[in-house]
């Protein structure tokens, strides 16, 4: 069954929580990258990671995640003027972006439309991605390549 989060009148918000898995707002706990290569698993948002994934009753997706980068309060806002390299390092830690989703529970795959990133990414708008939740617990992708962990927020 797909279920379709946003725009339709057939489901109230009740019947959408009782058959969504994702509802909520989940802290982000690890993202692992794992090396085709080598099978090594990298950390690029650092151990722990530090972000939000907000999945709305009216089919809307957020993420915000940062490397746990901790700049000097002088240094707060005056990223505009900083060198390339510096600019490099803090965007290769930063990850955002913004849209529609909708979960397909036979497959276990939530489907994100996505309107907006940070970085910009090139390619498609479209990613369909695995999931699994046990409890409060949220992992999308698999263990074989690049997965987020997330805990649900009550």
């Amino acid at each position: 069954m797909t279920l379709s989060c946003g725009g339709g009148k057939s489901a109230t918000p009740a019947d959408r929580a009782d058959s969504n898995p994702l509802l909520g707002t989940w802290r982000a706990i690890e993202y692992v990258n794992v090396n085709a290569a080598d099978s090594a698993s990298r950390y690029p948002f650092g151990r722990p990671s530090r972000g939000y994934l907000v999945y709305d009753a009216t089919g809307h997706v957020f993420l915000a995640a940062v490397r746990g980068l901790t700049a000097a309060p002088e240094a707060r806002g005056r990223w505009m003027n900083t060198d390339s390299a510096t600019l490099h390092m803090l965007l290769s830690g930063a990850a955002s972006y913004f849209g529609t989703y909708r979960v397909d529970n036979s497959s276990q795959t939530v489907i994100h439309m996505i309107e907006g990133e940070i970085p910009p990414n090139l390619g498609a708008t479209e990613i369909a991605t695995p999931f699994h939740v046990v409890s409060d617990t949220l992992q999308l992708g698999r263990d074989s390549s690049a997965h987020w962990r997330f805990i649900r927020l009550r």
